[in-house]
């Protein structure tokens, strides 16, 4: 089995067009070729998983808030004199 290759070649080589009948080297150089490879798969992917998370969660824009009233520019008004007042002085 181990005598009969025709060629050698990389395990990069090998994952993406097969190794009919060749040798995979296992040599430092060829693993870290396919290590790396495969690094850069990751990222690619990442960076895509993350625009189509950020597409996914942004919040979509109603219909009707672009008819809405614009907010009141002046602050919320409460009665001071109220007891349980959200606007009150520290006296009492």
């Amino acid at each position: 089995m181990f005598g009969d290759c025709s060629e050698t070649v990389s395990i990069l080589y090998a994952v993406i067009f097969g190794a009919d009948g060749a040798c995979v080297a296992i040599s430092t150089f060829s693993i870290l070729t396919a290590f790396g490879a495969f690094m850069v798969l990751i990222v690619i992917a990442q960076f895509f998983a993350r625009l189509l998370w950020k597409t996914l969660t942004q919040p979509r824009a109603s219909m009707e808030a672009d008819d809405a009233t614009p907010p009141r520019q002046t602050p919320y008004r409460d009665d001071p004199n109220y007891r349980d007042s959200a606007i009150r002085t520290s006296k009492r």
